[in-house]
């Protein structure tokens, strides 16, 4: 904290299977967030900021700079007193464009190994936070450490969690889910499909149900 408390932070906008996500790298940290957006616009790209903007100063660091391309020229206002430095029109992050395309590889992977044809939309923005997950896990090899990974620098939770490795995703499993009423002999499972760990103590996770095909 005392040589890398300013920290300066990559943005930009993607989109996996027509699905945008708001995409961000810190430097020397290599904190990354990948949350699913429903659009472009200015307010969402304030919105989704604004977490992060929160996390940073709940850890002790201070976002300093913001590189992003020419379509983040609209926020320059309101993200002060962070300066924000815009590419030049057609020029990219170099640091974050070469994040996205490792990312997208990752889920490519993981995707040709399942056994679907067709993934819905739910399985998708679990399966972009899935390929994300693995590299905050664990110490980032031009990091600013080499035995804390991103997330514990920046949320102070050990890892990694093998909790959070006992189930693949995109496996099937049959879920408990409680009737109302509960003295019937209507069947208490539930077909799923794993998506990623909730984060809690006791190690659950995020299904998606066959039934419903929500989350």
């Amino acid at each position: 904290m005392q040589h890398h408390s300013d920290v300066t932070l990559c943005m930009d906008i993607f989109y996996v299977q027509g699905h945008p996500f708001f995409y961000t790298i810190s430097h020397k940290v290599q904190f990354r967030t990948v949350p699913p957006v429903f659009n472009r616009n200015k307010a969402t790209r304030l919105r989704e900021f604004k977490p992060i903007l929160v996390m940073d100063k709940s850890s002790g660091f201070n976002i300093s700079d913001l590189h992003a391309d020419m379509e983040f020229e609209c926020v320059r206002n309101n993200v002060l007193p962070s300066r924000l430095n815009v590419t030049a029109a057609g020029d990219h992050v170099g640091e974050v464009e070469r994040s996205i395309w490792t990312m997208k590889e990752r889920a490519c992977t993981t995707i040709h190994g399942l056994p679907f044809k067709r993934l819905p939309k739910v399985m998708i923005q679990a399966l972009v936070y899935h390929a994300v997950k693995g590299w905050n896990q664990f110490p980032a090899k031009n990091g600013i450490s080499d035995t804390l990974s991103p997330l514990t620098i920046m949320t102070g939770r050990a890892n990694p969690d093998y909790n959070e490795l006992k189930l693949e995703f995109g496996l099937y499993v049959q879920v408990f889910e409680d009737n109302t009423p509960s003295n019937t002999t209507t069947s208490r499972n539930t077909g799923a499909i794993v998506l990623n760990p909730t984060g809690n103590a006791q190690g659950d996770y995020f299904c998606m149900s066959l039934v419903t095909g929500k989350r």
